[in-house]
């Protein structure tokens, strides 16, 4: 799907699958933005280890990948992770991984990810999305309410930590 840009430029969003992962990707650069993502969030640098895990949730089929690209570079991607309500006894999809480039950002990309990841929801009719963000991340929080999200006040989400990470 091609979308236009803020700035006139052309979008392309394209529905990752295992081929994508092995031979696109290598080319786009994504292990390396999977990569930047995850440390952008504290985490430490494994170029491999973001390779493996990306395939594991393709071929389990938990896992909807959608990649943002300028010509051959990668500059966003969105991951969903299928969920069910045993209240609404319903398919859910959440809504776990957003991140667009630094050059990227400002541009429309985030957006076009998130309209992106709506559009395949309501393909697959799912009843709702979820997401969570950092309470510190204002500038997503703010895209994610411009883009009609609200945050839930009816629920806290819990935590608790299993094994070291």
């Amino acid at each position: 799907m091609n979308t236009l840009l803020n700035d006139g430029s052309t979008l392309t969003i394209h529905q990752a699958d295992l081929n994508d992962l092995h031979e696109i990707w290598r080319l786009w650069g994504a292990w390396a933005l999977f990569d930047e993502y995850r440390q952008h969030f504290n985490q430490k640098a494994d170029l491999e280890a973001g390779h493996q895990y990306l395939i594991e949730r393709l071929k389990a089929g938990d896992s909807v990948l959608f990649t943002a690209c300028e010509g051959t570079k990668t500059v966003g991607f969105v991951q969903l992770y299928w969920n069910l309500s045993s209240l609404r006894m319903q398919k859910t999809l959440l809504l776990n991984d957003l991140f667009v480039t630094k050059e990227a950002r400002g541009r429309g990309v985030g957006r076009a990810l998130i309209k992106a990841a709506e559009d395949f929801a309501a393909k697959q009719n799912v009843g709702y999305m979820e997401m969570e963000s950092e309470a510190g991340e204002a500038k997503a929080l703010t895209l994610y309410q411009d883009a009609g999200w609200m945050p839930n006040r009816n629920y806290v989400v819990y935590e608790r930590k299993l094994r070291a990470a």
